[in-house]
């Protein structure tokens, strides 16, 4: 009896695929997971060789979230940042073009949260002051309606 439902729980692939090796998937140049390596890979590249372009405080206020046909997208945490990075654009675009990477045309920056590639979260930014005293009104309001 035990053989029998043994038997019954073995899991047969059903696609009709063999298991491979994970060097095998990751040396297979049509394989999704190497093709994602290799653009994660090149967006590396890109941050690295734009991080060495500008100064150290800029540099570490933006990511490099994709690059599409001619167009580079990065994301800065905040709108300041972003208007510093967008009057840098034009020196980094040419100094792309003199690193081989004539085909991106753009840069676009948008603003969004970083996120911690080591932990995988985002970075979350300090509230202002202002924030911070309307945040108080709005409790002690809320304790005075009984809300």
């Amino acid at each position: 009896m035990y053989l029998k439902y043994a038997s019954c729980m073995t899991r047969l692939p059903q696609s009709g695929k063999t298991t491979q090796r994970v060097a095998e998937v990751l040396n297979d140049p049509d394989s999704s997971l190497s093709n994602l390596l290799e653009r994660a890979g090149y967006l590396m590249q890109l941050e690295t060789l734009l991080t060495g372009l500008l100064d150290p405080d800029l540099a570490a206020q933006f990511q490099v979230a994709a690059a599409r046909k001619n167009r580079l997208i990065l994301i800065s945490p905040s709108a300041s940042w972003a208007t510093r990075l967008r009057m840098q654009a034009p020196r980094l675009i040419s100094s792309l073009h003199a690193a081989g990477l004539q085909h991106i045309e753009y840069i676009d920056i948008r603003v969004a949260p970083l996120v911690n590639l080591s932990t995988g979260t985002r970075s979350k930014r300090p509230l202002s002051a202002a924030a911070k005293q309307a945040l108080g009104h709005m409790a002690r309001f809320r304790s005075k309606t009984g809300e």
